[in-house]
């Protein structure tokens, strides 16, 4: 009875470890000792044309992407096409903390904030083949994978003047727990629809505009970060269509939150590519409390504008 137990444990274990060898693993880059890839999850059942292109955490010294399959699976069961991508962690075994030099922080974002450009190039030279609609592609990350793509669409390592650099026209952006190093960077792009979420409690990455990790200023790595609520407000100010979701008192626990909220991204993503006007919407979460609708500011595009409160 024992050994037919073991049997029946061994083959779950041998088809589990098969299926998940079935996700195609495809090298975007070789950068010096770094070879670089994308694992594709294809949509399941009717595609619905979209595909996100993921940047994982990890504070730019660990995390894995095939830590993100309940991520691509809740996103392919919609009929997504997902592509988690590895990208160099310049600090790997080391710290992202007070005490590491803002110039090496700044180098760890900016070698990600490339291989997500690079991951983004060959999705779109290989789009045929991988059945990818270049005009449907949301970039999307998680803690630093949301710094590392806001720091992608909002490029703060161009050179000014740089008439080389053509930001890719994304259909839209994702970000869990992530924020910006130059706020006033976002008018240096035509506005594309952003969809946030972020802990008011968070002592990693600030909600507002803060400096990271609450260093102080004579930290060897203090450096100036602009979260979801700043970037809200600039987009509130400027009528674009953006969405943020405020959970009080929550910290960076919110950076996992793409496990779960598979609604709410699925409705953004859907919102931003049918031709309707994302509107937009602040939606605080309060702990142990009703829902309740408050005025909004009405977006001029849209009359679906509002902020709630939860």
């Amino acid at each position: 009875m024992r050994s037919m137990v073991v049997s029946i444990f061994l083959a779950i274990f041998a088809f589990c470890c098969a299926n998940a060898q079935q996700v195609p693993r495809l090298t975007y880059a070789i950068k010096e000792k770094d070879t670089l890839w994308v694992d594709q999850y294809k949509a399941k059942g009717p595609a619905n044309g979209i595909s996100v292109l993921f940047v994982h955490g990890g504070a730019f010294t660990g995390g894995d992407p095939a830590n993100q399959t309940p991520m691509a699976d809740g996103l392919t069961n919609l009929g997504y096409q997902v592509f988690v991508i590895k990208y160099r962690l310049y600090l790997k075994g080391k710290s992202f903390g007070c005490e590491t030099a803002t110039p090496e922080k700044l180098k760890a974002i900016r070698l990600a904030v490339e291989d997500a450009a690079d991951a983004t190039k060959y999705l779109t030279i290989h789009a045929v083949a991988l059945q990818v609609d270049t005009t449907k592609i949301f970039i999307a990350g998680s803690s630093a994978g949301a710094e590392a793509i806001l720091n992608l669409v909002y490029n703060p390592f161009v050179r000014k003047g740089d008439k080389t650099y053509k930001p890719f026209p994304y259909a839209g952006a994702l970000s869990f727990a992530g924020a910006v190093l130059d706020i006033n960077n976002i008018d240096a792009r035509p506005p594309l629809p952003l969809f946030l979420m972020h802990g008011t409690n968070d002592q990693l990455v600030p909600y507002g505009t803060s400096a990271h990790r609450f260093c102080k200023a004579v930290d060897a790595g203090w450096m100036m970060l602009f979260g979801a609520h700043t970037l809200y407000e600039a987009f509130q100010k400027r009528n674009w269509p953006v969405v943020l979701y405020t959970y009080e008192g929550k910290g960076h626990e919110v950076s996992n939150y793409m496990f779960r909220k598979f609604k709410e991204m699925d409705e953004f993503m859907k919102l931003a590519v049918q031709g309707f006007s994302v509107p937009i919407s602040h939606i605080v979460v309060k702990k142990k409390s009703k829902i309740k609708i408050v005025t909004g500011v009405p977006h001029t595009r849209s009359p679906l504008a509002s902020e709630c409160i939860l």
